[in-house]
């Protein structure tokens, strides 16, 4: 399993950075990057919830994990030899439904062969080789790639088969784990009756207050969110002028400063519980789509990226624990399935609607690519800021021990008192 996750992340680490970058190559429109975004935003989150049910219905993870794996990364192939922007959004779309089966799978294999006592030292584990393979990865794809505007095989082609090839190596990987021999067989009937279940979850929106107030408060600040995620692109290609290596150093700072955060805020939430942070993050990211407006060089960028480390951080671990606040203890995977579900349809429709704004506004502003991107984060901004304020509501019914305003009183008191002041 950690071959599997090294070979995976580092194919993906390799790629997925760079397949916007791909589709601007291939002169895709604004809209066309909206759809790009929305289907890489759908597809890993809607499609959990049969997929995972699908796994628990067969009793078995390893076939979705080395099916899926092979497939989804034997697409990279496939995209090189994309001939317009269209056919790589198609080849994206059919690679994240695919892959999408990979993740309820591998994280119910990982129920499978840990205990309580080590299950969170096996996950922290597999985190850490997986981040560590991707950045390297996105270092290296970033480096061998040529500047410049040759054909798509002569920029993409070296990183793009290492991908597939690491990818669909680690998923293999995955053969020599022995499950318990189960016959993997149903019949039509039970498959429909199982087809129907899946995507009945409404209900637990509606028999939770707590679980529903989160939602819908998630769902439309992702929605605003993503509207400017298929921008960013034209803003690292077109306006700052990026390299390809410079987009790979934005990436492995945002990953880097995220990590680097990571275990410090969650002895944090411990003590004074997901709310506080779930604030901080949200206010704190009414300043990305400002960032990108205002930006006239990339080091703008890495400094953000550098920045918003913390409040990425928080976000991660935030809303994880107040789901687990909230949810029954019978129900818990299936919240954090629908969870899931929802934020992919809010973002996939954010990710659309950005992109048909951005065209828009290059026709009103005369195909002026700086004042057009700037209308859509400025309308971004407002609305994270608004909605950020909405966040208010959320209130978690577990009690922990400390408030933050309590924290930092007591902290400062224990300061005062070592200096003797």
């Amino acid at each position: 399993m950690y071959a599997n996750q090294v070979g995976v992340n580092f194919g993906k680490g390799m790629t997925d950075p760079f397949v916007p970058a791909l589709a601007i190559h291939l002169q895709a429109t604004p809209a066309q990057l909206g759809w790009l975004q929305a289907f890489i935003s759908l597809f890993p989150t809607v499609m959990q919830v049969p997929w995972g049910k699908l796994s628990d219905f067969l009793g078995r993870r390893i076939p979705f994990l080395v099916v899926g794996g092979v497939l989804s990364f034997a697409m990279y192939l496939f995209m090189l030899g994309a001939m317009n922007a269209g056919q790589l959004i198609m080849l994206v779309a059919l690679q994240m439904f695919i892959g999408s089966m990979m993740t309820p799978a591998w994280s119910a294999l990982v129920g499978d062969v840990t205990n309580p006592r080590n299950r969170g030292t096996i996950m922290g584990k597999f985190f850490a080789v997986s981040s560590v393979a991707s950045l390297l990865a996105t270092l290296f794809a970033g480096a061998v790639m040529p500047e410049g505007s040759g054909s798509v095989l002569s920029v993409y082609a070296i990183p793009f088969i290492i991908a597939s090839a690491s990818g669909i190596v680690g998923s293999l990987f995955l053969l020599r784990i022995k499950e318990g021999r189960r016959k993997m067989y149903a019949s039509p009937r039970r498959i429909f009756a199982f087809s129907l279940r899946s995507f009945i979850f409404i209900s637990d929106l509606t028999e939770n207050i707590h679980f529903r107030n989160l939602v819908v408060l998630q769902s439309v600040f992702n929605l605003i969110m993503s509207l400017v995620w298929p921008l960013f692109y034209l803003t690292y290609i077109d306006v700052l002028g990026a390299t390809l290596f410079e987009i790979a150093i934005m990436t492995v700072i945002s990953t880097g400063a995220t990590l680097f955060f990571q275990t410090r805020v969650g002895r944090l939430l411990d003590l004074i519980g997901p709310i506080p942070q779930i604030l901080i993050s949200r206010f704190t990211f009414i300043s990305v789509p400002v960032a990108y407006a205002l930006a006239t060089q990339v080091w703008h960028i890495y400094a953000m990226n550098a920045a918003l480390g913390l409040a990425t951080a928080m976000s991660n671990v935030a809303f994880f624990s107040y789901i687990l606040d909230v949810a029954p203890d019978e129900k818990k995977g299936e919240y954090f399935a629908v969870y899931n579900t929802m934020i992919g349809i809010a973002t996939f429709i954010g990710s659309v609607v950005g992109g048909y704004l951005a065209v828009f506004f290059l026709d009103f502003y005369s195909q002026n690519m700086v004042l057009a991107l700037g209308a859509v984060y400025a309308i971004s901004a407002f609305g994270r800021g608004a909605c950020a304020l909405w966040f208010f509501k959320l209130k978690d019914p577990v009690e922990y021990p400390y408030t933050l305003r309590g924290l930092m009183r007591d902290w400062a008191k224990r300061q005062r008192a070592r200096l003797g002041v």
